[in-house]
């Protein structure tokens, strides 16, 4: 890892956080995309378009995906591939003002090199470089410890749960139950602290599972789609991010008729 553009990534997140910040002491510009709970703000693409704005100053030959649009249209993952999501969470972001993160991962031909989650009202930095450590704020990062799924919570998207999707019921009947909260990058911090076994949703993109992909893959943790493989930065996809205690486990019941 390249520990300048490192530094520089943890200044941005520092910069783009402060902005979140402020902007929500002003009235935000929402539209709706695809229903009214599906929103984006002005700020989600200003945000995107700073990251994008740096990488290309300082990395041109870099490829950048964005959920905003606002990247390369990137049909290949050789090189070095900037996955962003300025803010993950947008409904809360204009909803509940808490509960939204700004997420980025690095990978290299496709294998995840770094990830970053900025949990931004509480002022958390979380991230971990492969084949090093993760960090909170510059800290090692202590999680709590996981044995086995049913002492464990779940962390997962509250439709699919009800939906039964991917028979996620069966991890809610082993589990000790299941929390959401509206946000790959919060319940992916949920996961890495060890509040959960296991985050899992039915249909996550590249911007989404990025950066907890990095993280996870850096202290340990298992990372696969429904079948077992490693997932494609470049295709939405089911995603389990899990402890490596019950991984097998919970693809095991995910995968069950």
């Amino acid at each position: 890892m390249d520990y300048q553009l490192h530094h520089r990534i943890l200044v941005w997140m520092e910069q783009a956080a402060e902005t979140l910040k402020y902007s929500l002491e002003r009235e935000l510009q929402v539209e709706e995309k695809k229903s009214p709970s599906d929103l984006v703000t002005e700020m989600d693409k200003a945000t995107e378009q700073f990251f994008i704005n740096k990488i290309r100053k300082y990395y041109p030959t870099h490829q950048i995906i964005g959920e905003e649009g606002q990247g390369d249209a990137v049909n290949d993952a050789k090189g070095t591939v900037w996955v962003i999501d300025p803010i993950d969470g947008t409904l809360n972001f204009v909803k509940a003002k808490n509960h939204f993160g700004i997420m980025i991962g690095i990978f290299e031909d496709g294998l995840p090199v770094a990830g970053y989650i900025y949990d931004v009202m509480n002022s958390d930095l979380y991230y971990g470089i492969v084949g090093e450590d993760v960090y909170l704020n510059n800290h090692p990062l202590e999680p709590l410890k996981i044995s086995q799924l049913n002492e464990s919570l779940v962390l997962g998207n509250v439709e699919s749960f009800s939906n039964n999707v991917y028979n996620m019921k069966a991890l809610l009947n082993v589990s000790l139950g299941a929390r959401s909260y509206g946000s790959a990058a919060i319940e992916i911090i949920g996961l890495i602290r060890g509040e959960a076994a296991l985050y899992f949703s039915a249909g996550l993109r590249p911007w989404d599972f990025a950066a907890g992909y990095a993280i996870c893959e850096s202290m340990g943790y298992k990372v696969t789609t429904i079948d077992g493989s490693r997932p494609d930065i470049l295709t939405r996809s089911p995603i389990l991010f899990a402890h490596p205690n019950v991984h097998q486990e919970a693809l095991e019941l995910l995968s069950h008729k």
